[in-house]
């Protein structure tokens, strides 16, 4: 098992983007933004809607590190590739109580912005580092940037 045939893997996976579902999220959220304009449902409950919706992502994500870690070899790495989806998952409620603060205003805006800027660098140079540990650890570990790169190019 080579990198090549990961990266069509991954590539493949990627690629299998369903447009119902996009249709759906679009009147899904249409829907909702008529519920709240007329008070039918208050913002908290159309913010814990959204949230429970946003699990499914997590779940595309692990199918895909379970991808890669098909094809991993190093025991260590192999062990290691769930993490970052695993604490993907950990953080989510923090972000959760986070937004749900900012909704009732038990921070202001500012605070708000300001969590949300050092959270984004933070959650970037992690990422990047996270992808280069992965890569030293096992030479089999396909990167965004190699799998960007192979999309780019298209010679998988």
């Amino acid at each position: 098992m080579n990198k090549r045939s990961q990266m069509r893997e991954l590539m493949a996976f990627d690629s299998a983007k369903k447009t119902s579902v996009v249709l759906l999220s679009f009147v899904g959220v249409m829907t909702l933004f008529f519920l709240v304009e007329y008070d039918w449902l208050s913002t908290v409950t159309v913010f814990f809607i959204g949230a429970v919706a946003g699990l499914p992502d997590f779940y595309k994500a692990w199918r895909r590190e379970t991808i890669k870690k098909k094809y991993l070899v190093s025991r260590e790495a192999r062990r290691l590739i769930h993490f970052y989806s695993l604490s993907g998952l950990l953080m989510y409620p923090l972000v959760l109580l986070w937004v749900y603060a900012a909704l009732t205003k038990l921070m202001s805006l500012q605070t708000f912005f300001l969590i949300g800027v050092v959270s984004f660098l933070f959650a970037v140079s992690i990422g990047k580092w996270y992808e280069r540990y992965m890569a030293s650890l096992d030479d089999n570990y396909v990167s965004e940037a190699e799998l960007n790169e192979e999309r780019k190019w298209g010679s998988a």
